[in-house]
């Protein structure tokens, strides 16, 4: 082997190490990244999941004062329901009843009038998700859901 190659190799024996100090922590934050955006993605897919199963219960089940759920059952399903690694003190929920939007001689505005079969049950759920991530969004990100469904029973 000649000097060159000896000098050469001889100042190329750290250049690995450098290297991976440079690129590893970008490896690690892209990978947590994917990570903490599929946590977002899940729970973007659980508060709609959830607002739809809110609203079906909603529709389904009467057992209430005024025969259909109330709010605060409402509430209770979904708070009940809640995903892996969603945490429910960051759910809001809000329910309402109203006629639908042709109108029905069942359903009138007002107070217990629009809780009839007939009439539309409306569920928005709210979920406040927060990112790990430093890089990130910082702060709570609102993932909100609506459905409405006509009451059955």
């Amino acid at each position: 082997m000649s000097d060159r190659s000896r000098v050469r190799g001889a100042r190329q024996r750290g250049s690995t190490l450098v290297e991976q100090a440079i690129i590893l922590p970008l490896l690690l934050a892209l990978f947590f990244g994917v990570l903490d955006m599929g946590r977002a993605l899940y729970s973007y897919s659980f508060v709609s999941y959830i607002a739809r199963e809110a609203t079906r219960w909603a529709s389904v089940h009467g057992g209430g004062v005024n025969g259909t759920a109330s709010k605060g059952d409402v509430t209770n399903f979904v708070k009940n329901a809640t995903g892996a690694a969603l945490d429910p003190a960051r759910i809001t929920v809000a329910t309402s009843w109203m006629p639908p939007p042709n109108g029905s001689p069942a359903c009138t505005a007002g107070v217990g009038g629009s809780e009839k079969p007939g009439c539309v049950v409306q569920v928005t759920v709210t979920y406040n998700f927060a990112f790990t991530l430093p890089f990130l969004p910082k702060g709570a990100v609102p993932m909100v859901s609506k459905s409405q469904m006509i009451i059955t029973q």
